[in-house]
């Protein structure tokens, strides 16, 4: 997993980096920017995705401001990548003006990358998930009623399912350490010495 994650990020932020000699130090500055990002609004996030010429007039059309496209910071794509940093906190103190509804709303119209941002109560009150049955509420033996999430993935044969409860610490000890070869009294032991919990 590491190695798969390094390939998709690390790639970004090599850049001249990969040259010998390099081209410069490592990191995507854009990426780097302290201001890309969730942005906040007036009640709550979204995450916009203001990239090319035609979003960024349309961005400035939404703030009312399209002479900004002249500004020499906000012209052109590539004046824009030599100083995202200015570019993102431009964006994230407007983002602040209006409620995350209303971003979403404008962002849409002008045909811009929106979505609010979830908090964890928006994913467990999904409809999604609700019409799915994603999180089913179980009887455990000792614990009671818990939340449970499905299995995320569907297989064309079976349908995968959890088939024991969330073990309790030490529930297996002896069942595991059984598989693994060790006697009844070397488990014993085990337990005893307080280095396995039954």
């Amino acid at each position: 997993m590491f190695e798969h994650l390094l390939q998709m990020i690390l790639g970004d932020h090599l850049g001249g980096y990969t040259f010998d000699p390099p081209h410069g130090p490592p990191g995507y500055i854009r990426i780097l920017s302290p201001d890309r990002r969730p942005y906040e609004t007036k009640d709550g996030y979204v995450c916009a995705l203001i990239y090319n010429d035609k979003q960024w007039k349309g961005f400035f059309d939404v703030i009312g401001r399209p002479e900004m496209l002249a500004d020499p910071l906000f012209a052109t794509h590539e004046v824009r990548s030599k100083n995202y940093d200015s570019a993102y906190a431009f964006v994230a103190q407007e983002l602040k003006k209006r409620s995350t509804s209303e971003w979403v709303e404008a962002f849409e119209r002008a045909d811009i990358p929106v979505q609010r941002m979830n908090s964890l109560e928006d994913i467990v009150a999904d409809p999604h998930l609700e019409a799915i049955g994603y999180l089913k509420t179980v009887e455990h033996p000792t614990e009671g009623r818990i939340k449970s999430l499905a299995v995320p993935s569907e297989w064309s044969e079976s349908t995968p399912e959890y088939r024991r409860h969330a073990p309790r610490l030490g529930e297996h000890t002896r069942e595991v350490l059984a598989e693994a070869g060790y006697s009844e009294s070397s488990i014993d032991a085990l337990i005893a010495a307080g280095a396995a919990r039954d």
